[in-house]
């Protein structure tokens, strides 16, 4: 190769050098050229200027040249001379320093997409250079130059990633936050028993204007250049610092709009529930924006700029999640700790399905590249303690749902409920199962996971296979017959104790009908036996009260050697007409609220009192025809009896009983 009478490096050889570029294409040969010395300081300089006189500098055509030299390196037989450096690498040199300079005094990320190529282009180039001056016995000057283009061009290239990753970091997911009302409350209470139930909390709609909201397809191009350039290039370290605190800091500003900083772990076992209910509601909130939005965009954010480097992405984003997601288990763990009771079992099953949620949501989405099942990908530690926090808040519902048969088997009560009315009790039992079935899902893995139902079935249980959940909802309904039954015996009426005892168990079983989830954990076979024992309080009350009224109706002993005995047939009707006063009196301050029963109770009792009571009076009032005695023992037609006992059972003590007159 023809020796440049100019200095190399300067302007003069440079020029030539270019002009004659064709013509000595064929003299790079590494064993024959000479070596280009690395730019002086002082020179550094002058190279914006060197390239801005250069109009007819190709870029292409100079990267296509390295490729022509890296090839020659790469065929050469004795690599144990060190190559000499063609002058195209020191003008190579000087574009990388002129560009790299340029850029970053300007606002890197912004109008730079064809300076951003060449230099990704160049470092491939270089690394390139590099690993094959390997080969050779090198004295180190030439690596030496070229890494600290290598460091020049990456310094650049690193700063244009910060640039791209916090001019989006507060654009990111922020127009898709939606703020969420505190959730409404509906209080259920007993003299003993007291809960709210609560709507749960919304599910945050991702989005669906764009896959990653914040980053345009332009931009997340260019940061999957960065990242496979950096990576490639043994920068793995800068960039994913780089990279973890950007987003890190995007991730903690989105959780802060939830009022992320609020929650509190060592304040927990300071609080009472009251106060910890709003707390709880925002935890879940947060957590469900983390798993349902969040973290998987963020996952598919990352996916796609390391695109080519997953696998370092993958331990990237568990590490860049960990800090965050880590306070929020804190936070739950100490929540599992709190005094357990009733109330707090709804929140704890809300805060089990939403860690569930977020343990699903740490597994990275399956890639057939990785060789990893589902399994494997979701069992790392941060998904561990995930796992360990969701068992300690599974424990503490088993807990707090046992605890209600302990609650129901200590409500001890002195004085009975007005009327035999539905006591308050059941009322609670059963809005408290039927909101728990509503959970029926979680319960019945929470239960399972447990193992904590090892009770002998009840003979009811007997004849079918019953899941742990409905073992248990089975459990609480015979410990609450067992409670209503010793509350019955407060009633010094029978009549008045089937009445309540008819009142509750109607209740309970239309509670268990009106909810698909109770009455399939029941079945059929629950229900027809329900109703059979409501039928059997029926007739027991019947018996109780009507039965009695009716004997003394009955014609036996009335007549004597074939007469009539007016005397007998007197205190008979006597009799009837104040046992029938006194009953009217009584339970017309009863109480039967259900409609159904009510409407069954009068019909059954006006048609085995009515036809007997007309038979009576029909066959034997004839007696008192003439007499003035008629009106002062048949006090009553039979349709005044029917539309006294249409009266009765509604909770109103009795009014004036009219006296009627044939």
């Amino acid at each position: 190769m023809e020796k440049h009478s100019a200095k190399s490096g300067s302007f003069i050889g440079r020029h030539r050098w270019l002009a004659n570029l064709e013509g000595h294409r064929a003299s790079f040969s590494p064993r024959i050229h000479q070596k280009s010395p690395v730019v002086p300081e002082s020179e550094e300089d002058d190279d914006d200027d060197v390239i801005e006189s250069m109009p007819d500098v190709d870029h292409d055509q100079i990267l296509a040249d390295i490729d022509v030299f890296i090839d020659e390196l790469a065929n050469v037989d004795d690599k144990g001379s060190s190559p000499e450096l063609p002058d195209v690498i020191e003008t190579f040199a000087i574009i990388i320093k002129s560009k790299t300079k340029k850029s970053l005094a300007r606002n890197a990320g912004h109008d730079m997409v064809d300076e951003d190529m060449f230099l990704h282009e160049s470092i491939k180039r270089l690394r390139k250079l590099k690993n094959a001056l390997a080969d050779f016995n090198d004295d180190g000057s030439s690596i030496d130059m070229i890494n600290k283009l290598m460091q020049q061009a990456m310094v650049f290239i690193e700063e244009e990633l910060r640039a791209l990753l916090l001019d989006n970091s507060k654009a990111h997911l922020e127009p898709k936050l939606k703020a969420h009302p505190e959730p409404k409350l509906k209080a259920m209470s007993s003299k003993h028993f007291s809960f709210k139930q609560q709507e749960r909390c919304p599910v945050p709609e991702p989005s669906t204007d764009d896959d990653y909201p914040g980053f345009s397809d332009e931009k997340i191009s260019r940061l999957n250049i960065i990242v496979t350039t950096m990576i490639s290039s043994g920068y793995k370290n800068e960039c994913s610092n780089v990279y973890s605190m950007a987003r890190g800091n995007a991730l903690y500003e989105q959780l802060k709009r939830l009022d992320f900083e609020k929650l509190n772990a060592e304040d927990v076992q300071k609080l009472n529930w009251d106060w910890l209910e709003s707390d709880v509601c925002r935890w879940i909130r947060i957590i469900k924006h983390c798993s349902h939005f969040l973290i998987p965009t963020e996952q598919t954010l990352g996916e796609t700029i390391f695109s080519e480097d997953r696998a370092i992405f993958r331990s990237l984003f568990k590490n860049l999640v960990r800090s965050l997601i880590t306070s929020l288990l804190d936070y739950a763990g100490a929540i599992a700790m709190t005094k357990r009771s009733a109330e707090r079992l709804f929140k704890f099953l809300d805060m089990y399905e939403a860690l569930h949620g977020l343990s699903e949501s740490m597994c990275i989405s399956d890639d057939s590249d990785s060789g990893e099942t589902k399994e494997e990908q979701c069992s790392n530690d941060l998904s561990t303690e995930i796992s360990s926090v969701t068992e300690r808040i599974g424990e503490g519902a088993v807990t707090i749902f046992g605890d209600l048969e302990n609650s129901i088997r200590n409500d001890v009560a002195k004085t009975p409920v007005p009327g035999g009315a539905v006591h308050p009790l059941t009322r609670y039992v059963l809005n408290y199962v039927k909101y728990a079935c509503e959970y029926g899902d979680t319960l019945e893995q929470i239960f399972q996971q447990n193992a904590k139902l090892n009770q002998i079935p009840s003979p009811e249980e007997i004849d079918m296979e019953k899941s742990p959940l409905a073992a248990q909802i089975m459990s609480v309904m015979s410990v609450l017959d067992g409670n209503l039954s010793v509350k019955s015996t407060l009633y010094k009426d029978p009549s008045l104790r089937y009445i309540f005892l008819m009142n509750n168990g109607r209740y309970i079983l239309q509670k268990v009908k009106s909810s698909t989830e109770i009455k399939k954990l029941m079945g059929d076979n629950w229900c027809r036996r329900r109703s059979s024992e409501v039928r059997q309080y029926h007739k027991s009350y019947q018996r109780e009260t009507w039965a009695r009224l009716l004997q003394c109706i009955t014609q036996e002993g009335i007549q004597i050697n074939g007469k009539v005995n007016k005397q007998v047939l007197k205190e008979r009707f006597k009799n009837f007409n104040a046992m029938f006063d006194e009953i009217h009196k009584t339970q017309s301050s009863w109480v039967v609220s259900d409609e159904q029963l009510l409407s069954e109770l009068r019909a059954s009792v006006s048609a085995i009192v009515i036809p007997a009571y007309r038979s009576f009076v029909g066959r034997y009032k004839h007696h008192f025809e003439g007499g003035k005695s008629m009106d002062k023992y048949i006090k009553y037609q039979a349709e005044d009896i029917e539309a006294f006992i249409e009266t009765l059972f509604e909770g109103n003590p009795a009014a004036s009983m009219s006296r009627k007159r044939f």
